[in-house]
């Protein structure tokens, strides 16, 4: 009996220490990237903007579901992620979004024109309410790669 109480105190320490852990990582979390694309703004801000396409030409997307307010996501996963646009400019873009595995976040495309076609800027914001989310966040999502894999899959599909 003895034993059972201080194994479960001790599992309570462990569970505050972790949450405490939690609430003491910053809530947002952002990834930046930025590719030269050998295609005009135009033909970029195509491929972006044909969101229902992207499953075509993105990995980890099972399928897209384009509506009046935006459009909502299922990765591979099952997770389902809903966008909204923020800003649609010739050279700039930008979008909301609102995953059901508990982030939210913005995400935002900067475009420049070169004379090797464009150099295009990324940068996503996601923020984790949940302070345990956090710690699992920290763990198996790296916002950085997440924008650079993005870049490299648009890279492709505009040079196709």
């Amino acid at each position: 009996m003895k034993f059972l109480l201080i194994l479960s105190l001790t599992m309570i320490g462990l569970a505050a220490l972790v949450f405490v852990a939690g609430l003491s990582l910053p809530p947002t979390r952002e990834g930046r990237a930025q590719i030269e694309i050998a295609v005009l703004p135009e033909r970029v801000i195509a491929v972006i903007t044909d969101v229902a396409r992207q499953p075509e030409w993105r990995d980890g997307l099972a399928s897209i579901e384009v509506d009046r307010d935006g459009w909502v996501e299922t990765t591979t996963r099952g997770e389902m992620i809903r966008f909204a646009w923020a800003e649609r400019e010739p050279l700039k873009l930008a979008l909301t979004f609102r995953s059901d595995a508990g982030y939210h976040g913005s995400w935002q495309a900067d475009l420049q024109p070169q004379a090797s076609g464009t150099r295009v800027t990324v940068v996503e914001r996601a923020t984790i309410d949940n302070p345990l989310g956090r710690i699992i966040a920290r763990i198996m999502f790296d916002p950085q790669a997440f924008a650079t894999r993005y870049l490299q899959a648009l890279k492709t599909e505009a040079e196709r």
